[in-house]
């Protein structure tokens, strides 16, 4: 058959080695796998993307200043929450409650440890709620299932919340404005575990 094949070649394909067919074979062939790397690259790059995200961290900007707070009772503030998730990249709208203690700030999440409910807080230097039961004032409720934390987001014995309020992590900006990152959780043994940085 390559016999064959060779004979009904012309002098000039004979010497050069090359077919018309092999030719056009190679040509598909670089012009395929062209077009397969541009289709597979994106994806590759996706693929890998939330690794590189989740490594990075990221902080979202806000407008308070540490002179904005106090160490007397908590503050409801606003901030648009940065969220780098997976393959998406977005601005959120969040709400926190901030307190000074011992030289650093408590940025408290609203998210309830029990089930995730949104809590009610005061942000007045007198506490909103009273619990009887427990024996002393409560500043944030969760008006679903009636879990109760102090004013540093610690749950009260009574409370089905299992432990305090998360934290956030934070950043002072160059230029006084604090950034604010990711949660942390607490336990009841370590409620003031805090690991930001200090402030004036």
């Amino acid at each position: 058959m390559a016999d064959k094949e060779t004979s009904n070649q012309t002098p000039d394909e004979q010497s050069t080695g090359l077919t018309r067919r092999q030719f056009l074979s190679y040509v598909l062939g670089g012009t395929g796998a062209f077009m397969g790397t541009l289709i597979a690259a994106p994806m590759v790059v996706s693929a890998f993307d939330p690794i590189h995200r989740s490594a990075s961290g990221s902080f979202s900007k806000t407008t308070w200043k540490v002179s904005d707070f106090n160490d007397q009772y908590p503050l409801h503030v606003n901030f648009q929450e940065h969220i780098d998730d997976a393959w998406n990249s977005q601005d959120k709208a969040n709400d926190v409650y901030v307190i000074k203690y011992q030289n650093k700030l408590m940025i408290m999440s609203h998210v309830c440890t029990h089930l995730g409910c949104h809590v009610e807080g005061s942000d007045q230097p007198q506490p909103k709620f009273m619990a009887s039961d427990v024996g002393h004032d409560v500043w944030f409720f969760c008006p679903c299932h009636g879990s109760h934390y102090n004013k540093y987001g610690v749950n009260t014995p009574s409370s089905p919340a299992p432990r305090p309020l998360d934290l956030y992590t934070y950043k002072i900006n160059s230029d006084g404005s604090i950034l604010v990152g990711s949660t942390f959780k607490r336990t009841d043994a370590t409620w003031d575990y805090n690991p930001n940085p200090t402030v004036s």
